[in-house]
């Protein structure tokens, strides 16, 4: 878990972090319960994830390619390779946030998906 927040960054990790917390406590709370009142707050926490995801992923991407710019500048001999290295260690470190967030996302929609039918079960009593 450490290791995904410093390769993705601690400020943008914890936005991730922070919706994705709040987005699975509401979707824990609307399994157990099964009361519609909570379905728009998970929505819009599920999408503040995925934007959060996107714009750290985003931000990951830009810095590595900003910083293999400047190795590629770099006079001397082997710097391409050195470049082309730092690229793909970049991307590799850059999918922690999609790591992180998506399987926020997931765990959300999975107990989302438990409340919902409880919800619909409840209903189909009436």
């Amino acid at each position: 878990m450490w290791t995904l927040i410093r390769n993705g960054g601690v400020i943008p990790m914890m936005f991730i972090l922070v919706f994705g917390l709040l987005g699975l406590g509401a979707s824990f709370y609307f399994a157990v319960r099964g009361q519609k009142q909570s379905l728009g707050f998970i929505k819009s926490m599920t999408q503040a994830v995925l934007f959060a995801t996107l714009a750290a992923t985003a931000a990951d991407l830009g810095a590595t390619l900003y910083a293999a710019n400047h190795a590629w500048e770099q006079p001397g001999a082997g710097q391409p390779l050195q470049a082309a290295h730092m690229i793909v260690e970049g991307f590799a470190e850059s999918t922690s946030p999609g790591i992180l967030g998506f399987s926020f996302l997931a765990v959300t929609a999975m107990l989302t998906a438990v409340g919902r039918r409880r919800l619909d079960e409840r209903s189909e009593v009436r």
